[in-house]
């Protein structure tokens, strides 16, 4: 055991007389740079610099002649000595840059591969390592091929102009979104302040589209559980007034989800009031889509904005919804017995009817919509009440040709 501690010993000693001794450059205040060791690093305060130079000999600098030491890795201290030795040349080179590679210096290796290539610029072997390849006869790296297909580098990635331009507008429209949040927040904390007008002219003026998605956040519509949504009633109709500021599609979007899905009535009727104005079939699509809906409030808020819109096109999908079918489940008849049902909700007239069996049951009854037919009077100036067969008849003349009865079963 004592013998094998005094080997390892010498190993080890022998690796620290091998291991190249840590050097430094040092950068002189009058211009010029020495390299070399230095022999009194403890030295404080520092007053010279005792430097044992790479060629064996020894000089003394004094402080203020060294405007910065900089220190260098042994290996690269090494690499330093032994690069003279190996002369520029295509093997010389090639050498070298083997050496670097066994000495884990990839940068130095580089270098002399770089070099060797420009000596001989068809060295097959130090144009793959170096990440090239031939093609149409010529030697490129997968940078140089795709830049000549006019491609170019964007966050790592090869991207065409264009999509590269896309990608900074996305970046552009983000940045401009996340600071919407911030100035809306800031703004609706001065609701109520002494600072309560310039809010409300500052809520009220935003016409930028990339507030869109913010409003839509404080107004709660695109969140099922109306998450980080403004219940103030003030604040959500400054909020329908920048929306109607903004001419695009998606805020006519939000506001016609607002006059149809806000609880709050006088909330849904701003919302038509910014939309009455604007000329949109796609909004009209929308509202009409709603009279088809399983719910008759919808029904009926839907009819009220059509009958604001008086686009002609949402005659038809009027005069079906005139009438609704509805299922509604009742408790427990005897069996044999009628049960008769009257509808609950914002309807008027309708009677449901089923007999009992014992156990729930599912009745239909039918409303006869007030809103639907407020709105086709509103349009046509017509009022055939809620006789359909009438209106269909008016209709199809006004047309001359047959309506398609889409009435929901």
């Amino acid at each position: 055991m004592k013998r094998f501690c005094i080997w390892l010993l010498g190993v080890v000693a022998l690796g620290a007389m091998l291991r190249p001794a840590a050097a430094e450059v040092f950068v002189l205040s009058g211009g010029g740079r020495i390299e070399g060791e230095l022999l009194n690093p403890d030295e404080k305060p520092r007053q010279t610099y005792v430097v044992k130079l790479a060629s064996g000999g020894q000089m003394t600098l004094q402080a203020g002649q060294v405007q910065q030491v900089v220190s260098v890795r042994p290996d690269v201290a090494e690499y330093e000595k032994v690069r003279p030795n190996y002369p520029d040349t295509v093997e010389g080179q090639w050498n070298l840059a083997q050496w670097c590679r066994d000495h884990k210096l990839p940068a130095q290796r580089t270098t002399h591969l770089r070099r060797v290539i420009e000596l001989d610029p068809d060295h097959v072997e130090a144009r793959r390592l170096l990440g090239y390849n031939k093609i149409e006869g010529q030697w490129m790296t997968q940078d140089e091929w795709m830049i000549k297909q006019g491609y170019v580098k964007y966050k790592n990635k090869w991207m065409l102009p264009q999509e590269v331009e896309i990608e900074e507008q996305k970046e552009k429209q983000k940045l401009a979104e996340t600071e919407w949040y911030h100035k809306i927040k800031t703004w609706r904390a001065w609701l109520g302040t002494d600072r309560n007008n310039l809010a409300r002219k500052n809520l009220a003026g935003i016409d930028d589209p990339r507030a869109i998605r913010a409003l839509l956040d404080k107004l709660g519509q695109d969140h099922a559980d109306k998450k980080g949504w403004d219940p103030n009633q003030e604040a959500r109709l400054l909020y329908l007034e920048a929306l109607g500021h903004i001419h695009t599609p998606e805020a006519a979007s939000v506001l016609a989800v607002c006059s149809i899905e806000d609880d709050d009535r006088e909330v849904r009727l701003s919302a038509l009031d910014q939309l009455e104005t604007l000329k949109s079939p796609e909004i009209v699509k929308y509202y009409v889509g709603k009279l088809r809906d399983k719910d008759n409030g919808t029904i009926q808020r839907a009819a009220v904005a059509l009958g604001r819109m008086k686009d002609p096109s949402s005659i038809g999908p009027l005069i079906n919804a005139l009438i609704t079918e509805h299922k509604q489940k009742v408790s427990n008849a005897p069996p044999g017995q009628m049960t008769t049902t009257f509808p609950t909700g914002n309807t008027k007239g309708g009677i449901g009817m089923g007999m009992g069996g014992g156990g729930p049951k599912v009745i239909l009854y039918y409303v006869h919509n007030q809103s639907v037919l407020d709105a086709l009077t509103t349009i046509t100036g017509q009022n055939f009440s809620f006789d359909q067969r009438a209106w269909k008849t008016w209709y199809a003349a006004q047309n001359k040709a047959p309506l398609i009865d889409a009435r929901r079963n």
